[in-house]
Parts: structure tokens; C-alpha cells; sequence
């Protein structure tokens, strides 16, 4: 009897494992059919195990099964690197211009379009006062002389030049404007005439359009890589020329300091004695500067040097110089001015300051006067003899009782009065 027990016990074990066996198998099974219908797996039924592997994927498996949309996750989605833009220079290519960023205040483009044509010069600037999204100011000339003109007055982003308007005594000297000031140039092509623009502003142009194919589309392509180029130039003169920077340009005033107001000045002379031109210059001291330091203290003295030389930038034209000459002296280079016309803007400046109220970081309000001594380009100057000339000047108005503007001729001119 017990051996019989025993028995039946072991054969109802035997059964019970098998059973427990074909149903885990079948319940198994049953979950990779479901799995491979979904689209969850293929073949292996492992990931059946790490589909359900989470409470977070059951409740999304769930919810999923109930017909409701599974919550976004928080996490932020992966993005593809993107290469910075300014990696690369953009190609002057018509369909290729950058996109203006939403939102952000647009300097006005200057540009210039310089074409003797009058019906061509319409078109351009028919063009161009059609873009959209863009603040443009045009200028127009006739020839290079009155391009070379306008870049010397006024800042100039970009210029449009026909290749008839190209003179044969004015490409050189523009070319050397174009060079100094970084203004791109794109040269408009006449398929009409044989003319071709001269060789140095051929290598300085930025790119070559022909007229024919000028549209509202090309001319917005062009202006924007053009300048989108030139701004990265800019940046990295800027980046790379910070040393020079502050090796040019007077702290106190703003102003250009002693070495690179005579650089320039050597520049402009140079140019009005190669084409015989007009050429003025201002010697500018402050009357009694000593006794205002030694009344005020000297950061009254600085105040009045920067207000002195703001009033002088703000009342002179766009294509004047100025620079702090040393101390409290300023010098004014005037191109293109008669000695009379240079006396009167002389004048003007001596009664502008004369008149401005200076108020220093105590609270002391004090006014100042100037002394100027005022000399015109002669066939025989030099810098060298210009400054001393205006230095002589400069004091027979402080010794003629200061406030005034002095005036005084070179042996050339002497002769003739």
C-alpha cells in the first residue's frame, strides 16, 4: 500500500511539471505572435522581454491598447550637428543669398550706382527701390570722378559700375579709394557694346553682371552675399586689428591722435598737389587751457578736450579730417577748400565753441574760446612747411588777443596780394 502511494504521488508530480511546462511555453509563444503582429520584433522573441521591460512602456503599451496618445517626452530631441556659417565664405551666386533674421533693426545699405546712361541708371535704381525687407540708400553718379567723390563724402557699402562709365584717367585712382575703404564693386557688363571696364577695377570687382539679366531676385542675392562677405572681412580686421586700433585713435577725444592725423595729412596733401587741387588746413589751440586745469582740475581738462573735439567732428563736413595734433591742439584738414571758404568754416567753428557751455563731473559750468591759425596748399609745400606755416599763424592769433582765426600766406601767395 505505502509503495502504491508513493507512486501515484510521483506520477501526479510528473504531470503537474508538465503541465506547468506546455502552459508557460504556450502563454509565451502566444506573446511573440502578438509582438510579431505589431511590428515590435521579427524573429527573436528576446525583445519581448525588454519591450516590457519598464513600468513607464507597460502604461505607454497601455495606453496604446486603450486608444489614448502616449505623453510627450521631456527629454529635447537629438539634432543633427550644423556647421557654423561662419566657417565659410558665401559664393556670389544668385539664389544663394543668407536670410535676414526676423526681429532685428537693418542699417540703411548705402549704395552707389555709377553708370552713364541715364535709362540704365533708372533701371538699377528701379530694381533696387522694389526689394522688399531691406533699408537701401541710393546715390547715383555719372562718371568715376563722381564716384570717387561720393566715397570720399559719404560711407559707401556697395557699388554698381557700369563699364562704360569708366573713364581712362579714373580707374586707378578709384580703384585706390576702393582698396583703402573696402567697398565691394560689381561691375554691370552692356553685351550692347564692346567696352570693357580697365583692368585694375576688373581685379577688384567683386563679380561681373551683365545688364541683361538684371532682376529683383539677382540684385537681392548679390547685395546680400556682398555685404554678408564684407561683413565678415570687417570682423576679422576688427579682431585682428585691436592693437592698431588704439594705436590710431586718441582716448580722450575719439579722435585721431598726433602720428595718425599727419599720416593722413601727408595722404591728402599728396593728393591735391598730384591734381593741383584746393588744399586747406586749421591749427586749433585752446585759449588759457593751463588756467582751466589749474581752476577745475585736470578731469576738467579732459572733459573739455572730448566736448572740443565732438564740437569740431559735428561741424565740419563728412570729407574733412580731424585729429588731436598734441596737448590741447587740434588739427582740421580740409580738401578741396579755397583759403576763403576755409575762413569761414574757421569762423563758424571759433563762434560754435564759443558759445558751447562745458560742464565737468563737479558740477562747474565754464565756457572756452579758440585760436586758430588757418594756411592754404601752395605748389611748394610739404607737410613740414604747411605746419610750420600754421603754427606761425596759430600764434600771431594769440598774440593778437586769442579768440580769433589767423590767416597766413606762403610766399607764392604773398607775392601776388
Amino acid at each position: 500500500m505505502p509503495v502504491f502511494l508513493l507512486a501515484r504521488g510521483a506520477i501526479q508530480h510528473i504531470l503537474r511539471q508538465s503541465w506547468y511546462f506546455l502552459t508557460s511555453k504556450s502563454i509565451t509563444n502566444g506573446l511573440f505572435t502578438i509582438a510579431r503582429l505589431r511590428g515590435t520584433i521579427k524573429s527573436d522573441p528576446a525583445p519581448i522581454k525588454r519591450s516590457y521591460g519598464s513600468r513607464g512602456e507597460k502604461m505607454a503599451d497601455k495606453s496604446i491598447r486603450a486608444g489614448r496618445k502616449p505623453r510627450k517626452s521631456l527629454a529635447a530631441p537629438r539634432t543633427k550637428p550644423q556647421a557654423d556659417p561662419k566657417d565659410t565664405a558665401a559664393p556670389l551666386v544668385p539664389g544663394c543669398a543668407p536670410t535676414a533674421k526676423p526681429g532685428v533693426i537693418q542699417q540703411p545699405i548705402r549704395i552707389l550706382i555709377c553708370d552713364d546712361d541715364p535709362a540704365d541708371r533708372k533701371l538699377v535704381r528701379t530694381c533696387l527701390q522694389q526689394l522688399t525687407g531691406r533699408v537701401i540708400t541710393l546715390l547715383e553718379a555719372t562718371s568715376t570722378n563722381e564716384a570717387q567723390d561720393a566715397l570720399r563724402k559719404e560711407r559707401i557699402d556697395l557699388v554698381f559700375m557700369a563699364n562704360s562709365a569708366c573713364g581712362k584717367s579714373g580707374p586707378k585712382q578709384l580703384v585706390h579709394i576702393l582698396k583703402r575703404q573696402r567697398v565691394p564693386v560689381v561691375i554691370l557688363t552692356d553685351p550692347k557694346t564692346a567696352d570693357a571696364a580697365e583692368q585694375p577695377l576688373q581685379d577688384t570687382a567683386s563679380g561681373c553682371l551683365p545688364k541683361s539679366n538684371l532682376s529683383q531676385q539677382v540684385l537681392a542675392s548679390i547685395i546680400d552675399v556682398t555685404l554678408d562677405n564684407r561683413s565678415r572681412l570687417q570682423q576679422a580686421i576688427v579682431r585682428n586689428g585691436e592693437t592698431q586700433e588704439l594705436a590710431t585713435f586718441d582716448l580722450s577725444t575719439g579722435l585721431y591722435n598726433r602720428q595718425a592725423i599727419l599720416i593722413r595729412l601727408r595722404e591728402s596733401l599728396s593728393f591735391a598737389n598730384r591734381y593741383n587741387e584746393d588744399f586747406s588746413m586749421i591749427m586749433l589751440d585752446i585759449d588759457h587751457f593751463v588756467n582751466i586745469n589749474n581752476r577745475y582740475g585736470r578731469l576738467a581738462g579732459d572733459v573739455l578736450l572730448e566736448r572740443i573735439g565732438t564740437v569740431i567732428r559735428t561741424n565740419i563736413r563728412s570729407a574733412d579730417i580731424v585729429g588731436r595734433y598734441g596737448g590741447d591742439g587740434f588739427l582740421i584738414i580740409l580738401p578741396k577748400t579755397d583759403l576763403a571758404s576755409s575762413w569761414v568754416a574757421a569762423d563758424r567753428l571759433r563762434s560754435i565753441i564759443e558759445r558751447t557751455e562745458i560742464t565737468d563731473f563737479c558740477g562747474n559750468v565754464f565756457t572756452a574760446t579758440v585760436s586758430q591759425g588757418l594756411v592754404a596748399r601752395e605748389r611748394t609745400d610739404d607737410i613740414d612747411s604747411l605746419i610750420s606755416r600754421a603754427d606761425a599763424a596759430l600764434r600771431m592769433a594769440k598774440e593778437k588777443g586769442r579768440n580769433r582765426v589767423q590767416i597766413l600766406l606762403g610766399p607764392a601767395l604773398r607775392d601776388k596780394v
